[in-house]
């Protein structure tokens, strides 16, 4: 009989892999939690995956007819990051440019 799954962990996968996450993390002394934030800030810090994201960026933003700093006002304002970020007031030249970013110091 199969068991319900741990709704504590926010990421939905198949259970074979969400036991082969969890045997990894039991390897390196870390929850599959920890274990899953080490493995997704690998690959976004990685330069050739990040180099084919802006890649895409490009291309979109073309077919769009618009330019990509549009586009990724766009996409971060569905995500809902304007709830935390003023996404009209960043450089995202940048982002696109070096793979980094600097935000506006916030008003206190």
């Amino acid at each position: 009989m199969i068991r319900k799954r741990d709704r504590r962990f926010p990421v939905n996968l198949p259970i074979v892999k969400e036991i082969r996450l969890s045997l990894w993390g039991h390897t390196r002394g870390v929850s599959k939690t920890r274990m899953a934030e080490a493995i997704l800030i690998d690959r976004v810090s990685s330069a050739d995956n990040w180099d084919e994201v802006c890649k895409d960026l490009r291309q979109e933003a073309a077919i769009l007819k618009i330019p990509v700093e549009e586009l990724i006002k766009q996409i971060l304002k569905a995500d809902k990051y304007d709830e935390s970020i003023d996404v009209d007031d960043v450089d995202w030249r940048c982002l696109i440019e070096d793979g980094e970013i600097e935000f506006p110091e916030a008003d206190e």
